[in-house]
């Protein structure tokens, strides 16, 4: 997927317009949002990623030819966010619930820690708010195979109505291109 970055905003009403359908990015600071960009892009530069977790504090837009990917800042521990208070939680509230041009969220959570409490209310905000999702359990080369297998099966016994696919950065992405494909063609309704 050839990808250029668009744009960095610090307000949901300042992302460029644009006809395109959306694909947002939602997870925890040092989720490998950025790694999951570049794989995505074919490129280890599209997205700055950073040795210390919490430092986006952006809404970075991305120009995937027939999409735009769309990666907001992350929340749990982030260093600036304990400064912010709730802008960031707000911040995402307000494109999650305005954008018009969303149609598929893209939930990274990371393989090693399962659901947090954060991750947990961002999945609750989604199912709320009708805006369609897939959840990437990220980093998964990072778990043994038989690891891998007894998460996801415990994630789809708890949450068995959401669809969960599993990403490394040395794997193959199938599974979220055809997500991301099927949403691009599909208008939210």
């Amino acid at each position: 997927m050839p990808a250029k970055f668009l744009s960095s905003s610090i307000r949901a009403a300042d992302i460029p317009k644009s006809n395109k359908p959306q694909i947002a990015m939602v997870g925890r600071s040092n989720v490998g949002k950025s790694s999951l960009i570049n794989h995505l892009g074919g490129t280890k530069n599209l997205a700055r990623t950073s040795a210390k977790a919490g430092l986006t504090q952006t809404i970075n837009v991305y120009d995937f030819d027939r999409f735009h990917l769309v990666d907001l800042p992350g929340y749990g521990f982030s260093r600036a966010q304990r400064s912010q208070g709730r802008g960031f939680e707000e911040m995402i509230s307000a494109y999650l619930s305005d954008s018009a041009l969303l149609v598929l969220v893209l939930l990274i959570i990371d393989s090693r820690l399962g659901f947090t409490e954060s991750d947990r209310h961002a999945l609750d905000q989604l199912k709320n708010g009708g805006v369609p999702f897939v959840v990437i359990f990220n980093k998964v080369d990072k778990l043994s195979k038989s690891a891998m297998t007894v998460a996801l099966r415990n994630l789809q016994a708890e949450f068995g109505d959401v669809r969960f696919i599993p990403h490394s950065i040395d794997g193959a992405l199938g599974e979220i291109r055809d997500a991301i494909e099927k949403a691009t063609r599909q208008p939210r309704v």
